[in-house]
């Protein structure tokens, strides 16, 4: 290994030029005596010999000193260049480790986010700040590659208005667009492709622009323009963005999922609101129907009865009324399937006894009922609601049955009816059926329905029950 690259000793000096500074004036001193002694005492006199001799010392002091100056310079002036390296590097690493800390500080707010407008807005504050811009905008897609939404970040709401409507994707932005790659430029004025600013935008030289990919196709671009303290974006602040970019994707398409969820979770509010509507206020609201038939028909003949029966209708009218109330208040009302089910099925009963006039047996095995879970349980009470419906409305029966009882693991609960019954093919669209199915899917359970015209019909439930021990 040559001397120019050996390493530093104790002084900080190269090991040549310490031994240099040793051995040096050593042969110096050495030589002038030699000199003095074996050339100069002999070539002139002895007092004109020492002056030649000093004056030879003090020439070759001179330039040994000048040499030793010359590479200290030198070495001093190669430290300052490294120091000034290292300072820059320092810089460098500085600047990438807040950048770093923005892009994983930017990634955790993203993720956080769940309304689309405000990831937008956050992608696109977080890049300006990430890369150091003035300016910067994020245009989002639709299916047909149209500009759908432009977010902007450093331009105020009046200047946003006074620049007019949504960029077409023409130019340098539609360039970027079909690229799919990033795009930086000192000077945007000169890509090809630019075709300058509408009249009331803001001026912008520097550029940098990357696409926001999933799974290969663009969701959108990112846009960055006036690179704060320096001519235009670097290679560092090309590679956080493109890292904030896979970061915005995934937090968009979060975004689109979430709103997606959010309309799937109305529809399915509204199909429970329009099951609990028909398996409870509609029922009760029916059964006020009938019993006003019945007044109208007996008012003449027993008007005291007819009193009676009227008062119970109103009441049951004004249940009905809370009921309602409850929902648009969004409050969902208490139900008869929050208590115990011995309790709930009676009750049921006695609701299609006094409104249809029909006689129903109750026949309820308490041990096979505290098998069932709360969910099951109230998916038994709303078939039997729908089944002691759909008798008082339709099948003209003078007598049911409600039975629930315990069978090789299961919990069985079956309506039979003595009405006219129903051909089931063609009465299947209904929405007590409908709803019923729904129900017994829900838990797990096997609904069966069985009827022919003349026959009356039987509803049997199989819902999977838990082990007795555990109730």
């Amino acid at each position: 290994m040559s001397d120019r690259t050996s390493p530093p000793g104790r002084s900080g000096y190269p090991r040549r030029l310490r031994i240099a500074a040793l051995v040096l004036p050593s042969l110096l001193i050495a030589g002038l005596v030699a000199l003095d002694y074996f050339l100069v005492e002999r070539l002139f006199p002895v007092g004109v010999s020492h002056l030649v001799t000093l004056v030879i010392g003090v020439a070759g002091v001179l330039a040994f000193s000048t040499a030793v100056f010359n590479q200290l310079s030198a070495l001093q002036a190669r430290d300052r260049a490294n120091t000034q390296q290292l300072r820059v590097i320092a810089e460098e690493l500085e600047l990438k480790r807040k950048q770093l800390q923005a892009v994983n500080a930017a990634g955790l707010a993203l993720t956080s986010e769940l309304d689309r407008d405000a990831v937008l807005q956050r992608v696109a504050d977080q890049a300006r700040l990430v890369a150091n811009a003035k300016y910067a905008a994020l245009g989002v897609f639709d299916e047909e590659g149209v500009v759908e939404t432009f977010t902007t970040s450093g331009i105020s709401p009046e200047e946003r208005a006074r620049i007019g409507p949504l960029p077409r994707g023409r130019g340098l932005l539609g360039h970027l667009q079909h690229e799919r790659r990033p795009i930086r430029l000192r000077d945007l004025h000169a890509h090809p492709s630019s075709v300058g600013f509408p009249k009331d935008h803001p001026p912008m030289t520097s550029f940098i622009g990357t696409p926001i990919l999933l799974r290969g196709e663009p969701l959108g671009n990112l846009y960055l323009t006036e690179k704060q303290g320096a001519p235009e974006f670097t290679d560092a602040d090309q590679e956080a963005l493109e890292t904030l970019a896979a970061q915005a994707a995934i937090a968009i398409e979060n975004a689109r999922l979430y709103e997606q969820i959010e309309r799937v979770s109305v529809v399915e509010e509204r199909h429970r609101i329009r099951m609990d509507l028909h398996d409870g206020v509609m029922q009760s609201l029916y059964g006020v129907g009938l019993l006003l038939e019945d007044v109208a028909e007996r008012l003449q003949e027993e008007p005291e009865d007819s009193k009676a029966t009227l008062g119970r209708a109103v009441d049951r009218l004004n249940a009905a009324i809370a009921d309602l109330r409850g929902y648009v208040l969004g409050l969902r009302p208490i139900q008869a399937s929050d208590q115990p089910l011995p309790e709930s099925l009676a009750l049921l009963a006695d609701q299609a006894r006094s409104n249809a006039l029909i006689d129903v047996d109750v026949d309820i095995a308490p041990e096979a009922a505290s098998r069932l879970d709360r969910a099951r349980r109230e998916a038994a009470y709303y078939i039997a609601a729908d089944a002691l419906g759909n008798i008082a409305r339709h099948a003209r029966a003078r007598h049911a049955s409600v039975r629930l009882f315990g069978n090789d693991g299961t919990v069985v609960l079956q309506i039979t009816d003595d009405g006219v019954g129903f051909d089931f093919e063609t009465s299947t669209t209904g929405h007590g059926l409908h709803n019923m199915r729904e129900r017994a899917f829900a838990v797990g359970a096997t609904l069966q329905v069985h009827s022919t015209p003349g026959a009356g019909a039987r509803v049997r439930l199989e819902l999977p029950a838990a082990p007795a021990s555990a109730k």
